[in-house]
């Protein structure tokens, strides 16, 4: 069986001692520019990898950052992802990807396994149960045996950093330009609705109602509980046997919204000639229906970046303020499938 080479392979191969080999692959203490490329080249010959168990012991870190993430099929948390990932990069570290599946015992098992592990600091974006109850790993691992920032949820009450998109304004604007198109009688499907993202959202629907005088209808709203393709189906047919049923619908989770589309195809529903439609965060298909989608896009890359930066002046003992709470705007890109408008018709008396 073939043996990995060791640290004495390449000081050997590169005619130097062991410490030396050591500095020079570690980027640590003085070393010759001269002996520090000889050492690299014998590594590279070799095909040495660095201990990093050794080298986390030496250095008191893992170069490793955990990042719980609520469904990662959902292109808006595979973006997260990959903004974190691109961010930590710079500073020689790893990330460790989990996927709480927004279950509460996942994020807690995912939770203590990277506390076992040593990661260095965790970006999580943290899920809640149907009735509002947080994961318990907020109370007993995050902000105060881990470095923590969260992601796209906030956790009242709790004293970590926190970046997020401002949902209570998107889904003012996305309301608002439904309003200014005619419609009045607007659904609005959410995908468990504790969620702290989801609570914001109907908080910027409902605001936008009443601004225009328009009665909040409660059996308007259908939580989907999941956030799901299939419980977006399930949703959209619930609310599309409302009568009257509404002329408008946002659907406040990219997910729930393809499930949508399969519920007004179904229904045989045009859009936006019979129901008009507004989804939640882009996706490479959504200008390419048949109908171009409205959609509310929320700031994914920006989001992550900015976690991974925050959690790595952490890292390196800058001061961070718990409270801080960074809101970013999404935006509302107007497509085919709101806008058509809802006109009064005016009756005429034939004298």
């Amino acid at each position: 069986m073939r043996t990995l080479a060791t640290l004495g392979d390449v000081a050997q191969r590169a005619g130097t001692s062991v410490a030396t080999a050591g500095r020079a692959l570690g980027g640590y203490g003085k070393v010759a520019a001269a002996t520090r490329d000889r050492v690299a080249a014998a590594a590279r010959q070799l095909n040495y990898h660095p201990n990093a168990l050794a080298r986390s012991m030496k250095q008191r870190s893992t170069f490793t950052i955990g990042l719980i993430v609520g469904n990662i099929c959902n292109s808006f948390f595979a973006r997260i992802v990959r903004a974190v990932e691109t961010a930590i990069m710079r500073y020689d570290c790893k990330v460790i990807v989990c996927d709480s599946d927004e279950s509460i015992e996942n994020e807690l098992d995912h939770a203590r396994t990277l506390l076992e592990h040593r990661v260095d600091g965790i970006i999580v974006s943290p899920t809640a149960s149907e009735t509002g109850e947080l994961s318990r790993a907020t109370k007993e691992i995050y902000g105060g045996r881990m470095l923590t920032v969260f992601v796209d949820r906030a956790v009242k009450g709790a004293r970590i950093p926190t970046v997020v998109s401002d949902n209570v304004a998107a889904a003012h604007e996305a309301t608002t330009h439904f309003i200014e198109l005619g419609h009045k009688r607007i659904g609005a499907i959410v995908g468990r609705r504790a969620l702290d993202s989801m609570t914001g959202r109907i908080e910027g629907y409902r605001r936008a109602l009443l601004e225009r005088h328009i009665t909040f209808d409660e059996s308007l709203v259908v939580d989907a509980v999941d956030v799901g393709v299939e419980a977006g189906y399930r949703a959209t047919k619930s609310l599309l046997e409302r009568n009257p049923r509404p002329t408008a619908l946002i659907v406040m989770n990219n997910l729930l919204v393809i499930g949508a589309l399969n519920a007004l195809k179904e229904k045989g529903l045009m859009i936006p000639g019979d129901i008009a439609l507004i989804g939640w965060d882009d996706f490479d298909a959504a200008p390419h229906l048949q109908k171009p989608l409205t959609v509310v896009e929320q700031p994914a890359d920006a989001m992550g970046s900015i976690a991974a930066e925050q959690l790595m002046k952490m890292r390196s003992n800058e001061t961070v303020d718990p409270s801080l709470h960074i809101v970013l705007k999404s935006t509302l890109i107007i497509r085919e499938s709101s806008e058509k408008r809802i006109w009064k018709k005016s009756l005429s008396r034939s004298s």
